[in-house]
């Protein structure tokens, strides 16, 4: 029997200043002050070619230190580059490798008494997936005796595209600071993060889906995952305290699966959404494409339990922003209960993902069933 459900959109949660601040905060690869400095070098180096009439060699010198100087802009708006990590993350894609096959990036240290990231396989072979690295984001407090009892509500994060991984949440995303700066200011009670491989380690932007003769990642991320991380770690293993999110195709991805598999998930958190699915994978099969669609279902949809859903978009993404707001009646007309939030002066990129991500946290955080107190 369906439950009555009335659906509101709001703004979401307020933050502390503090939590804000690092999240919107800048690297230095990400420093504007870099940018100028590059291209103040570039203009010197010229200056010298032009004036000592150098050989056509030393043109060379420019025009390199023009084209670092032009990523060094891009970056400072994407936000993808925050440290040597994601470089060398960078340069892996770029050399046409993924972040599966390479060696993991190298954990960072932890703090004492800080969060702790845990690096683990969750292969499922029969369902196409070989590898299955995953990082886990455990909260302060978690490693402390006094709390060993203690058990936590899970948020999944899947990256985006092209060609990303787990690794994404941590470097660009941000997710190790954000979850820090949360429990430091007591915004939200303590929760486990998990970041998930969405490419079956192949790289390939799979959609999520459960693909005809290929992966079946909607089952695999829905079944297998939240089963491993319940045996493994202290989790509250119910629907209530559990939430899937993302970001652009990750975004696409939390909100299928999320609306899909109620009974798994019952907080959708999406940054840089989409509502379709922009694939040929399952061409030649329209009733699973239609399936797949949350654009097609949504009218129909329906929300048996609680469904709460928070929608996050920068403000220069017209189209993003456009969609959310769309994606919000619909939802609310459901019966779920939906935020939407907007970056002004930022785009489609990590960087809105990562400024979004401590709002998204503490929207699930909200509406987790079993909401333990937000101080140990």
């Amino acid at each position: 029997m369906r439950v009555a459900l009335t659906g509101a959109i709001g703004p979401g949660p307020q933050l502390p200043a503090s939590v804000t601040e690092q999240a919107g905060g800048r690297s230095p690869l990400e420093s504007v002050v870099l940018v100028v400095v590059l291209a103040a070098l570039t203009v010197l180096a010229i200056v010298v070619v032009k004036r000592r009439r150098m050989r056509r060699a030393a043109i060379a010198v420019p025009v390199l230190l023009a084209l670092v100087t032009v990523a060094a802009g891009v970056n400072s708006y994407v936000g993808y580059v925050r440290s040597l990590d994601d470089l060398g993350r960078l340069l892996l894609l770029a050399s046409g490798g993924n972040q599966d096959s390479e060696p993991a990036t190298p954990i960072p240290p932890a703090v004492p008494g800080g969060v702790r990231v845990a690096d683990v396989s969750l292969p499922d072979p029969g369902l196409g997936i070989p590898t299955g690295r995953t990082r886990v984001l455990l909260p302060p407090g978690y490693d402390d005796p006094a709390h060993a009892d203690e058990r936590y509500p899970v948020v999944y994060l899947v990256h985006g595209y092209p060609s990303g991984g787990p690794d994404d949440w941590l470097g660009p995303g941000g997710a190790v600071q954000t979850l820090q700066a949360l429990a430091d200011t007591r915004t939200t009670p303590p929760m486990i993060v998990v970041a998930v491989d969405a490419t079956a380690g192949t790289g390939t932007d799979w959609e999520c889906l459960d693909v005809p003769g290929g992966p079946q990642l909607e089952t695999y991320l829905t079944t297998t995952v939240p089963r491993e991380v319940d045996a493994r770690f202290r989790t509250l293993p119910d629907r209530g305290d559990r939430a899937i999110g993302g970001m652009s195709g990750g975004a696409f991805c939390a909100l299928n699966l999320g609306l899909r598999n109620q009974g798994t998930y019952s907080v959708v958190l999406a940054s840089e959404p989409s509502d379709d699915p922009g694939t040929d994978l399952l061409a030649g099969h329209p009733d699973l494409l239609r399936a797949n669609t949350p654009r097609e279902y949504l009218p129909t949809l329906q929300i048996p339990q609680p469904l709460a859903v928070m929608l996050h978009a920068g403000v220069v993404a017209h189209s993003d922003v456009d969609l959310a707001y769309r994606l919000a009646d619909q939802l609310a007309a459901r019966g779920a209960d939906v935020a939407v939030r907007t970056e002004p002066g930022e785009w489609h990129t990590w960087r809105t993902a990562r400024i979004g991500l401590p709002y998204l946290l503490t929207f699930a955080a909200e509406h987790f069933t079993d909401r333990p107190p937000a101080e140990h």
